[in-house]
């Protein structure tokens, strides 16, 4: 399949709009993103979509600006209102995604007007993004700004191949459950085809949060919802090693300001940090560890110096200006308490620094120490790999940085405890020139394979296959084709109707007592089962007093409790499928049950008259799980040369007799009448694969909702049964 229009799109573009002089000036932006896509963009042709970093009021001159961009490099603007952007980027991204997602919740404040800016920007950012879907398009968003767009998209979309990557940590889905608007944010996700994170804990942070937010199962490369597949991917960012040595070779600049800094540190070993100021970078902590370096290593008085670049960053909020104080007194009571006249212990820069300079800093530098307390990947750590190609340095860097998972070679630390920390920096300092050769040659070539053309290629790549695997078949069975069923179901004189109750005409329910029928379910069934022609049977693994008590009343419609154990005929009495059962069995299996339910907090027994059900759905799901198939395995072989089955259904374990299935109810019901000519079966979970596998080969068999089935067709949900059952029942007026 050949490769369509790339559109890419992130909260700001590379360059940065601002007035000046009455004109406009531009910037480039920084940022690990602008590093990290440039190249990709130059390089496909495609076009980059994102806000320019200025709400002013439109003039010309800002607009034949932002046309230039268009032109030369493919940059579209996205216009946000200045009450939008504010609320959007330093409300709900700033101050609530962003700390939450780096496990800082006493730092999250939530605002209703900053989430509904948030709604606001990615609905614009979708406008603008959609002016560019054409046929064949792939969309690839970035970063927590947009966690709406994708499913914006799709719903405009539907064709589009929409893939998505997070550059920043997901968190554990005990802090993500804190989120306000969790839910959307998680619906939002998944709308794309593609989801990209950073590190393999990072995917599994989110499938545990589709688990116990939505009660959405996944596998750990897809998760199937809303009749679409999502892919999950682990793909580390790299950097394009090529642009720092390039600079580091070539550019003038560069080299002026390497001589000046060897000039200025001559004879001393020199710690380099690089960071954002912002409290996920572990400032302070690297500040205090320093301190300690220095109380336990006289020695390295006036012989080391930490350069620490503080790039300014969201100094509207008081989160970070308090920050910026804290460094402040930090590096002024280090330098206050061990400086000497011709000896600066921290040289602090507080601004952003040209490149030329900051490649000049990362080849000077003995050791990198780059240790945030949390963070997606972390360049830095790859940018100063990448520039030792002469004289190789040590790193040293936090294992709550992405970049950990793959930087093995690094000294690798906990930047919380501060005195191991100093520890580390001090052998670091000290490691002999063979080991740092052998450690930084590795990582060096590790950094150059993984850059981040082999980066976006192998999200590209997998993004082609998923969009393409949109348009087969999910798990084996096609969508269900409506026209065709409709015009099957009118041409047919006689017509046989098997449909599941839960998960199939309702959706699930915390309790089994809460999933009683709606009105208009009831009458829908009551319009299909008076059809002339139509034999109909609800059949569920209900109790026949639920069945009773919801469904006696409907004229036409046959009954089948605890999976066909107990039939009922339209007007007639319950009778059993065995009228000899025995039900002794229970005695031995019912302790076996109240064990589990015991240590399982939520879980619960309900007795039926021929088997017997562990429902774990108020439970923790993981830990449900996890019980659940120890249930299975214990029962099974307690069973094994019974008559009974322990059965896996949805969120239940249920022991019943191996003869009571729902197959068996598809002979039952044909008994004594011609053969229909139209057999429609619907069921949604493993005790509907065996009126699958009874029905015919010819016949309508259809799953609800994902996973392998026998069933020919697929239907998402219990709304969209009953759209195609209204519509069958509407179809002979």
């Amino acid at each position: 399949m050949a490769a369509g229009k790339l559109v890419v799109v992130s909260n700001r573009l590379p360059f940065t709009l601002r007035p000046a002089d009455g004109g406009w000036r531009t910037a480039r932006s920084s940022g690990g993103l602008a590093t990290a896509m440039g190249p990709t963009v130059a390089r496909t042709g495609g076009v980059w979509v994102g806000w320019p970093g200025d709400s002013s009021p439109e003039d010309a001159a800002r607009a034949s600006e932002l046309g230039r961009w268009r032109e030369e490099h493919g940059y579209v603007a996205v216009e946000l209102p200045g009450e939008v952007a504010g609320r959007f980027y330093e409300g709900y991204a700033n101050q609530t995604l962003w700390p939450l997602f780096h496990q800082f919740p006493t730092r999250l404040q939530f605002e209703s007007t900053g989430w509904d800016a948030y709604v606001e920007a990615n609905r614009r950012f979708c406008r603008a993004v959609l002016d560019h879907v054409t046929p064949g398009a792939r969309v690839w968003i970035h970063d927590y700004h947009l966690l709406l767009l994708p499913e914006m998209l799709r719903q405009a979309a539907p064709a589009a191949a929409i893939g998505f990557f997070l550059h920043i940590p997901f968190p554990a889905s005990e802090m993500f459950r804190i989120l306000p608007r969790r839910a959307e944010v998680l619906r939002g996700l998944l709308g794309a085809d593609l989801l990209g994170f950073q590190t393999f804990p990072d995917l599994q942070n989110f499938r545990s949060s589709l688990l116990r937010v939505l009660g959405q199962d996944s596998r750990m490369d897809r998760v199937a919802a809303h009749g679409r597949v999502t892919r999950l991917e682990a793909l580390p960012i790299g950097i394009a090693a090529e642009e720092f040595t390039d600079v580091l070779r070539e550019d003038a600049d560069a080299g002026e300001a390497l001589a000046r800094y060897r000039e200025r540190f001559r004879d001393r070993q020199i710690l380099l940090a690089v960071d954002r100021l912002d409290y996920t970078k572990g400032l302070p902590h690297r500040l205090r560890a320093f301190r300690r370096l220095l109380e336990r290593a006289p020695h390295l008085h006036g012989r080391v110096v930490l350069v620490q670049v503080a790039v300014p960053s969201r100094e509207n909020i008081e989160d970070y200006a308090q920050l910026r104080r804290t460094v402040n007194g930090l590096v002024g009571e280090i330098n206050g308490e061990f400086g000497t006249p011709d000896w600066t212990p921290v040289s602090y820069i507080h601004r952003g620094i040209p490149r030329a300079e900051l490649v000049a800093l990362y080849a000077l530098a003995d050791v990198a120490w780059v240790t945030p307390l949390r963070d997606g990947m972390n360049l830095v750590a790859k940018e100063y790999v990448a520039c030792r190609a002469e004289a190789p340095g040590v790193l040293v860097l936090s294992e709550f940085a992405g970049a950990a998972a793959e930087m093995g070679e690094a000294f690798v630390v906990n930047p919380y405890d501060e005195e191991r920390t100093a520890e580390a920096v001090e052998a670091a300092l000290a490691l002999p020139a063979d080991e740092r050769r052998a450690r930084m040659d590795a990582l060096r070539h590790r950094v150059q394979r993984n850059n981040v053309f082999a980066w976006s290629e192998r999200f590209l790549t997998t993004l082609d296959q998923a969009g393409a695997e949109r348009a087969l078949r999910v798990e084996g069975t096609a969508e269900l084709p409506r026209a065709d069923a409709l015009a099957a179901f009118r041409a047919a004189a006689r017509r046989m109707l098997v449909l599941d109750y839960d998960g199939t005409l309702v959706s699930f329910t915390a309790t089994p007592r809460q999933a009683a029928p709606p009105a208009d379910l009831v009458a829908l069934l009551g319009r299909l089962a008076t059809m002339p022609g139509t034999a109909m049977a609800l059949v569920s693994g209900r109790r026949r007093l639920d069945l009773e008590r919801w469904f006696s009343r409907v004229p036409g419609l046959a009954l089948a409790a605890e999976h066909g154990a107990l039939l009922k005929r339209a007007g007639g009495e319950w009778q059993p499928l065995r009228p000899d059962a025995d039900g002794s069995w229970k005695g031995v299996v019912l302790p076996v049950l109240e064990h589990y339910a015991d240590r399982t907090p939520g879980s619960f027994i309900e007795e039926k008259e021929h088997g017997l059900v562990w429902h774990y759905r108020l439970s923790d799901p993981e830990f449900g799980d996890w019980v659940a198939n120890e249930l299975v395995h214990n029962l099974e072989q307690m069973l094994a040369e019974t008559e009974r089955r322990a059965i896996r259904g949805h969120k239940v374990v249920e022991v019943r007799p191996a003869w009571a299935h729902k197959g068996a109810v598809v002979a039952w019901l044909e008994a004594g009448a011609p053969p229909p000519d139209f057999r429609l079966g619907i069921g949604d979970d493993r005790t509907d694969e065996d009126l699958f596998e009874h029905l015919p080969e010819g016949a309508w068999t259809v799953r609800v909702g994902q996973g392998p089935s026998r069933a020919r067709f697929r239907l998402p949900d219990a709304p969209a049964v009953r759209s195609f059952l209204d519509a069958l029942a509407s179809s002979l007026g």
